[in-house]
């Protein structure tokens, strides 16, 4: 893998993004954090980035829906693939269904935490393949 693939990995648990870091340096992509949504939306539109994964709970509860909606709406950014990951499911007991849920999240992928590396790897590498 090249290391010019960057990925923005937005969450605001320094452990889960140090062990995401970690797991997808070693596939040899360029990762770089945020740890609010303002810092995502700042960084997203900054640089130049081939795939966010966003948490979808940061400092407000659905913080990774503003940052998704902000990205949809700039021409720019508005096909930079997103993978929303949560614990929402575990928190809250609500689930999210991709297929019927995927219009109003603006993400093109979404998965409960926390994810195995190998799906990780998995997820990231599919929708780099679309972009």
């Amino acid at each position: 893998m090249s290391t010019e693939i960057k990925i923005l990995l937005a969450d605001d648990d320094p452990d889960f993004i140090e062990i995401n870091r970690t797991i997808l340096e070693a596939k040899g992509y360029d990762v770089e954090e945020a740890y609010t949504s303002s810092e995502a939306i700042t960084k997203v539109r900054a640089g130049n980035y081939d795939l966010l994964i966003l948490d979808l709970m940061m400092e407000e509860k659905d913080a990774g829906f503003t940052v998704a909606y902000a990205i949809r709406e700039d021409e720019r950014l508005k096909e930079l693939p997103i993978l929303m990951l949560t614990s929402a499911q575990e928190k809250t007991g609500f689930t999210f269904k991709l297929s019927k849920d995927q219009e109003w999240m603006k993400v093109d992928d979404f998965a409960a935490k926390p994810l195995r590396p190998a799906e990780l790897v998995e997820r990231v590498e599919k929708l780099l393949k679309k972009r």
